[in-house]
């Protein structure tokens, strides 16, 4: 009874809740963070510029100005699928509550692909993102879904760099927090593991979606114009353990997903899951 209003717990209902799901969603610029800024492509690998702007900001005004793009190649596609599928199909091992549902936290939100995917096992859904206007786009995701304000709403935010600004009960004590394909945006990787793990209720995981670390970009190849967005090429596995176990966090567990991704130069990438519990004794009530 405290599942979303609409979705039952029958396997028919849940097909099409998913359904309804992948028709409605055209996926933005934002959606698609280190998607779009294909792994392989050069990366400034700085948090500041000649400008003279943080790494945050440079992100902001990006996707800001990607918004209202739609991305529809086939590529892009099959990794939102990739990801939204490992979600719903794992998400005993992401962390299900008994009895009501999941209160999730869908941190850099853009256009809401995780919020979707986890929908159907939640009963509130929070996105935060840096840009503006990709919020839009996870509120409007909300709104064509017929959810309320209540069951699912996002707000611009920024919890490394001004986390009082998305501060109060509605934004703490998740059960489930994930951050997907943004990791590697953000200029302290670690930082941001320890913001997340704070916004954590008692037993509550958090998620982290990204590629598992590669090389550099070929030279001669080109270099994609949201190259000076991103800090990092992937993570290692021990990279992830160590910053999960910074952040007070237990029960570590890491996933590749089945089938690697395939990017518009022809090459390959692979997606990997890492979570991490906040242990009952030092979560929050």
């Amino acid at each position: 009874t405290h599942r979303l209003d609409g979705i039952e717990e029958d396997r028919s209902s849940l097909q099409r809740t998913l359904q309804l799901c992948s028709r409605i969603i055209q996926p933005p610029a934002r959606e698609l963070r280190h998607q779009i800024t294909t792994p392989s492509e050069q990366s400034t690998m700085a948090t500041m510029t000649a400008s003279d702007k943080s790494i945050g900001e440079l992100n902001r005004e990006w996707f800001d100005s990607m918004a209202g793009s739609a991305y529809k190649a086939d590529w892009v596609r099959d990794l939102l699928q990739q990801i939204s599928s490992f979600l719903r199909d794992n998400v005993e091992w992401i962390g299900q509550p008994n009895g009501a549902g999941l209160k999730v936290l869908d941190y850099a939100c853009g256009g809401g692909i995780v919020s979707m995917a986890l929908a159907p096992f939640a009963s509130v859904l929070r996105g935060i993102d840096i840009s503006g206007g990709m919020v839009e786009q996870y509120n409007d995701t909300a709104r064509r879904l017929g959810l309320s304000p209540e069951q699912m709403h996002g707000v611009r935010g920024d919890l490394l760099n001004d986390a009082e600004a998305v501060d109060g009960p509605e934004l703490t004590g998740f059960h489930v927090a994930v951050m997907s394909m943004a990791l590697h945006h953000v200029a302290d990787p670690a930082g941001m593991v320890k913001k997340l793990a704070d916004r954590l209720a008692t037993g509550g995981s958090l998620v982290i979606v990204d590629w598992v670390e590669h090389g550099r970009t070929p030279p001669g190849m080109p270099v994609h114009p949201a190259s000076h967005t991103i800090t990092r090429h992937g993570f290692r596995e021990d990279e992830m353990r160590t910053m999960f176990a910074e952040a007070g966090l237990s029960d570590y567990g890491y996933l590749l997903h089945p089938q690697r991704s395939r990017m518009p130069s022809g090459g390959e990438q692979q997606l990997f899951f890492a979570r991490g519990r906040v242990p009952v004794q030092t979560g929050q009530l």
